[in-house]
Formats: structure tokens, sequence, C-alpha cells
């Protein structure tokens, strides 16, 4: 037979043509309704049931369900799965490998992730535990597994991915000087599934005190922990100064701080010794703060700034503020805040106020950062001590200001990248440098009010200048200030001359004020000539 054939149709659309509901015209082409009951098969060997146009190899129509699979075998586990083309109905057979993202439908059977577990939880500082051990995750339908192991160092608050080769089975971790909490994350289509958490404890305690609150007012009480405690006992808590301050236990892990009515403010050293059979003795340290009755820590503002933005500014003096958050590594700080000058909202860094050693520019405590008369916050000319607050620590910064106290100051200035003080004070020699100028003298139009305030408090230097932080050359240094060079093209090389704090040259070095080579007119020369001068700085 060489002919398209029809059965229940005189009227057939392709090679083979069934009309099994005997409705289509004896003329024409069926509507989508008369197809619903066809079947043919095309010259093209394409197959359609209820569609006389079959695109595929078989093409199937129906308002809903259009097929039905029995028999098929339970829990086939395959590295590739059956998927449906959204806009076309098309089916594929795809690799998992091929999927990104997440399932949103469940697998059934879905992945599980297996288990972990390490046979020596316990170790002093520096300890390498060793492989650990696992059950491989049961991949369910989702295809091949992909591992990757986590770490915790807070307690589970956060997890990050665990150094070295971390996507296998058995990871091995490097020697540990935290505490330290595993856990093992299983991925394929069907979803992301973690496994038990295993915890690593070393010397029991090395992550220190978590106190909660960081600060109390008189008659409040702080909460003390040392987290994890295996293999350790606590053999005292103690605090320094004592008065006003008792503990609820003095021998065990945790232990509640209480300040009495009339305990003084300011800053008390808690501390927390630890003995273990086999790590020795270790002792570990905490600052509680404690505030002045009606300040509510939860409600301090993060910095000078912030308080002005805020509407909250008195005026210049002291005021406290939570930098990073109640509970962190600083909580309630009391700061000296300048409200009025330069824009206002500047936080007191530090103040200069005797040429001692303290701050020369090859003092030790710009990289030791340890803070010194932090409580005193007399700026005036009357003062003649020198004070490092913790904010150099803490306070991230663009903005500086050398304020000197009886002579011109130095207009504040923005470094490229903020920071803390600290961290730009000990960063890379010139990397910070504010503003730069070549081939101009100091005293030209339009420059002097970018260095100094009045614009002409100082003679100048013909050539070139450039101000920052850590600012240096073979001749003249500046922490905090700025540099200047006879010579027109260039600062950095041969600057003879520097202004600031931890300012020196071959002729004078200074803990602030003005180091200049006095050849010819290559020099500041300002109220003071060369010498010490009366500094503050602060930050914004």
């Amino acid at each position: 037979m060489y002919s398209q054939v029809g059965i229940n149709t005189n009227n057939p659309q392709a090679m083979l043509h069934v009309d099994a509901g005997k409705d289509n015209p004896s003329t024409g082409i069926p509507n989508a309704s008369q197809q619903s009951n066809d079947f043919v098969v095309t010259s093209e060997g394409n197959v359609g049931i209820a569609t006389i146009a079959p695109t595929n190899k078989l093409h199937v129509v129906a308002a809903s369900n259009p097929l039905r699979l029995n028999g098929l075998a339970n829990a086939q586990k395959t590295d590739s799965l059956l998927t449906v083309d959204a806009a076309t109905g098309v089916v594929r057979m795809r690799s998992i490998n091929s999927f990104s993202g997440t399932s949103s439908a469940p697998c059934n059977p879905n992945l599980k992730p297996g288990t972990i577990s390490h046979n020596q939880p316990y170790g002093c500082a520096g300890y390498d535990p060793g492989v650990f051990t696992s059950a491989a995750a049961d991949p369910g339908l989702g295809g091949t597994v992909a591992y990757t192991w986590q770490q915790s160092t807070d307690g589970g608050a956060t997890w990050t991915a665990a150094s070295g080769t971390n996507n296998v089975q058995n990871y091995d971790p490097p020697a540990l000087n935290l505490p330290t909490q595993f856990r093992r994350a299983a991925a394929n289509f069907c979803g992301v599934t973690y496994s038990n958490t295993v915890n690593i404890a070393i010397d029991g305690a090395s992550m220190g005190i978590t106190a909660i609150p960081c600060a109390i007012a008189p008659g409040e009480s702080t909460s003390l922990s040392l987290g994890l405690n295996t293999g350790s006992s606590v053999t005292s808590w103690s605090i320094s100064p004592s008065t006003g301050m008792t503990f609820s236990s003095t021998n065990t892990p945790n232990t509640t701080l209480t300040a009495s009515s009339n305990a003084a403010t300011g800053s008390y050293t808690v501390s927390a010794t630890l003995s273990s059979a086999s790590c020795g003795t270790k002792t570990f340290t905490k600052t509680i703060t404690v505030v002045p009755a009606g300040v509510n820590v939860g409600n301090l503002k993060t910095s000078c700034k912030d308080i002005l933005d805020s509407g909250a500014s008195t005026g210049n003096g002291t005021y406290w503020i939570d930098p990073d958050g109640s509970g962190n590594a600083y909580c309630a700080e009391q700061v000296y805040c300048n409200m009025t000058d330069n824009g206002g909202g500047w936080t007191l860094i530090l103040k200069s106020m005797n040429n001692n050693s303290d701050f020369l520019y090859g003092s030790g405590i710009w990289s030791s950062g340890t803070p010194f008369n932090a409580s005193d916050f007399n700026i005036s000319n009357t003062s003649t001590s020198n004070a490092l607050y913790r904010s150099y620590n803490y306070l991230s910064a663009k903005e500086f200001w050398v304020d000197f106290v009886t002579t011109a100051d130095l207009t504040p200035f923005s470094v490229p990248t903020a920071g803390t003080p600290k961290a730009l004070a000990n960063s890379t020699l010139n990397a910070n440098v504010a503003n730069q100028y070549l081939n101009q003298p100091l005293q030209s139009s339009g420059m002097n009010s970018t260095y100094f305030t009045p614009f002409n408090a100082y003679s100048y230097q013909t050539g070139g200048v450039g101000n920052g932080i850590n600012l240096g050359s073979a001749y003249s240094s500046v922490r905090f200030g700025m540099l200047s060079n006879n010579e027109t093209n260039e600062i950095f090389n041969s600057s003879d001359s520097s202004i600031g704090i931890g300012a020196k040259n071959a002729n004078g070095n200074f803990g602030s004020g003005n180091a200049y080579n006095p050849i010819g007119n290559e020099y500041y020369n300002g109220t003071s000539g060369l010498g010490f001068y009366k500094a503050l700085l602060w930050a914004r």
C-alpha cells in the first residue's frame, strides 16, 4: 500500500491517522478539540498523540499530566535526571553537574549528610588533631555529592570554609590555637545539608573571657564565661581594681560580676586563671567598663561624628560612645569630642604636651597602640601630660587634623582610604598622601589653605610639598602632618622639612612641632620657629 491511511476518517493528515472519536471534518484540518482524540505517524517518523503535527519522535498533548509511567524502580541513584523545558515541554536527560543554584522541589529519597567524628577532641594550643573519620553522604536521587568542610571559632554563630583541602570526605585540619567547631556540608541537585558538629577544645578556653554586657553602671551586673572548658578547671577569678566589685563565684567557668552602687566609673581588668594537667596554667583577661549611672550602653553612638549628625551634641567635651557594638573588643568608651571647629564631629586621638619620647617618629607607641593617661582630657595650654586614647586603635577615619595648641594649625586633610589611626600610622611609607604639589612655593595663591590655618602662618619653602600620614624621606619624616622640599620635582626622596606630630629631620626630633633644614629659606618658620609645639590629633 503506497498511500496515506485513515482510520475512522476519510481525510487523513499523516501517513497513518487514527480518529478515535470519529469527529474530524471531511475536508480541511481538524481543530484542537477534534485532534484531542487523534493518533498520527508522520512521514518523518514522528508520533503524535492528540496532535496531528508532532515535532518530536513522541509528541503528547493533554490539558494536564500527559504521561504516566508505572513500574519504575524506587531509589535509583544516577548521575543524570530527566528534566522538562518549561517553555517547550521537551524532556531531556541532564547531568547533575550541569545544574546550578538550589533545588526547589524535594527529592525522594533525599540527600542525607552522613556523620563525622574525631577520636581526639581536646589538646593544648598548637595541637594538630589529625584526620576526621566520617560516613559518606547518601546522595538520594540527587547524584554525585560535593563536600565542603566548614569551621567556626565563635561557638557556631558564623561558619567559614575550613583551611586547607576541605572538599574531601575525610578532612585533615591544621594545628589549632583556638577552640574550633567543624561540620561537613554535602551538596547535589537535591540541595545542601550539613553533618553533625564536632568540637575540638584547645586548652579549655583559648578564646578568652566573654562578658555580656561588657559595660555596666553602678549597681548592675555582667555575666562572664570562658566558653569551652574541656580538660581544664578555673583556679581563680580576680579583678583590678577590686573596690566595689564582687563575683558570684571565683572557681567556676561561668560567674557574675556585680558593681556596687558606689563603684567608681572607669576601666577594670578581669582575670581568669585556668589549669590543666596536660597544658599547665593560663591566664585570660578582659576589660570591663563601669559607666556613670544613667548611661544607656545600648543607645550609645559609634563616634563623635555620629553624635553630631544625630543632633545629640551638647558642645565640646567628653562623651560615651560604643565604637563597634556592645560585647565586642571595644564597648563603652569615654572620648573627647570637638563639636564646633572645622565642621565638628572630631574625636581626640592623642595629645602631645611635652617633648619626651612618647610621640617621636621612631617611638614604639605607634605600633603597640598601648593607651596611657586615657582619662586625662585637659587639652588646654596648662597641660603638660601626654596621652594616647583608645580611639587610636579602633576609630576608623579618613579625615585628620593636627591642631597646635598655641601655634597656627595644619589644615585638616583626608587620606585616600579610611583606617584606624594605628593602621595608618604604621602603613607603608608615603602610601597615604592626602595632597601633593610640585613646582610651587607654599605661599602661592590657592595652596596655603590646603596646608595651614590661617594660610599665611608659616614662611615657605619653594619647591614641592605634601601632607598625609607616615610620610618620609632620607632626611625628614612625619607620622601625621606635612613634608616640604626645595627641589621642585619631587617630595619624598629628599624632603628637608616636616611639621606635625612625630616630626623629625637632621636638625630636630619632636613629638610634635616643626623640624626643618635651616639653609636659606628652606624651612617652615611660623610663630615659634624650629622646635616643639604642643599639639592635639583629631580624627573623624
